[in-house]
This record gives structure tokens, C-alpha cells and sequence, in this order.
């Protein structure tokens, strides 16, 4: 049987709490830090791939969106060659 033409492979599906996000996860989408200062503290707040995306997300979706902590889909996919 043929394979179906696609550049992606889905390879998992789900569904989880927004700040239950990684940092992994969170440079996975596009949130880029700094190595010197992944989890550096200042004034009380830490900075990390977390946090920036929490800002990102929030600049997106507006201020109260992260404190509404939605459930959100999840989907994980690898590159294929065709």
C-alpha cells in the first residue's frame, strides 16, 4: 500500500493543562533562551523557556489567559522524508 503524501508523522495526541508545559515543551513551540540565564532568579522571578512562553502566551491570548490554566491539545510529530 502506498504511503500517504505528508511531510509529518503524527506520533502522539493529547490533551493536558497549559502550565503543566515544560520547559522542553515550551522551546518545542519556538521559545528561544539563553543558556546563561535558563533558570537564572531575579527580583523574585525565574527566567527560562518557561516563562517566556508564559509571556509569549499571554502577549497572544491576553493577561488573564495563564491564570485560566485551559486544557490544551498536544500533538506531537516527527519530520518524514517523502
Amino acid at each position: 500500500m502506498r504511503r500517504a503524501p505528508g511531510r509529518l508523522q503524527i506520533t502522539d495526541v493529547r490533551v493536558e493543562r497549559l502550565q503543566d508545559i515544560t520547559a522542553e515543551q515550551a522551546r518545542a513551540e519556538g521559545v528561544r533562551n539563553d543558556p546563561k540565564v535558563e533558570n537564572m532568579e531575579v527580583e523574585g522571578m525565574i527566567y527560562g523557556s518557561k516563562t517566556l512562553f508564559e509571556v509569549l502566551w499571554c502577549d497572544i491570548n491576553g493577561e488573564d489567559s495563564w491564570d485560566a490554566n485551559p486544557w490544551v491539545w498536544v500533538i506531537e510529530f516527527k519530520r518524514v522524508k517523502p
